[in-house]
């Protein structure tokens, strides 16, 4: 068990090199949104939410699955991760089968969670270049665009409401 040092968001932490970069960030309190990410489950990166940047790398990492590696400096919150992240959040939310005010996770819901924070955040980010944001739209305003049973070419096909209520 070798024990490794790395710098997240300016912050020296220092983990196993088993780990995840997730799982060393959650150790040193530092926040990084998941949904698909469940103790006790192997971690598969799908959400892509928990996406970090590693510098020396163009590309976004998503920290679930990815190890640490000694002198490794990562940030987790930068103003591409915001924009990144809202915009998952705003696609999954498009899906239009999110019905908080019904769902029995209502105020419990990770992706309820992340939507609520994507739009804060893009509040905060507004107020600081003094022009009006563009809100996130809350997940419950999502619908489909056709009347139920009426799916176009997969008439009578009902997806299910909420495909993430094991991840709330």
């Amino acid at each position: 068990m070798a024990i490794v040092t790395l710098t997240m968001n300016g912050q020296q932490v220092s983990g196993k090199a088993e780990e995840s970069l997730l799982e060393i960030a959650r150790q040193h309190d530092i926040p990084i949104p998941t949904l698909c990410h469940l103790d006790g489950l192997s971690d598969v990166g799908a959400c892509r939410l928990c996406l970090v940047e590693i510098e020396g790398s163009t590309k976004l990492q998503p920290a679930c699955v990815t190890k640490p590696v000694e002198g490794m400096v990562v940030h987790t919150d930068t103003d591409r991760l915001r924009r990144y992240r809202r915009m998952i959040v705003e696609l999954l939310a498009s899906e239009g089968n999110h019905h908080c005010a019904v769902c029995v996770v209502n105020n419990h819901c990770g992706l309820q969670n992340l939507a609520y924070d994507a739009q804060e955040d893009a509040r905060r980010h507004a107020q600081g270049l003094h022009h009006r944001p563009q809100p996130v739209r809350p997940v419950h305003a999502m619908r489909p665009r056709l009347p139920r049973g009426r799916g176009g070419p997969y008439l009578g096909h009902r997806r299910p409401r909420h495909r993430l209520r094991d991840h709330c």
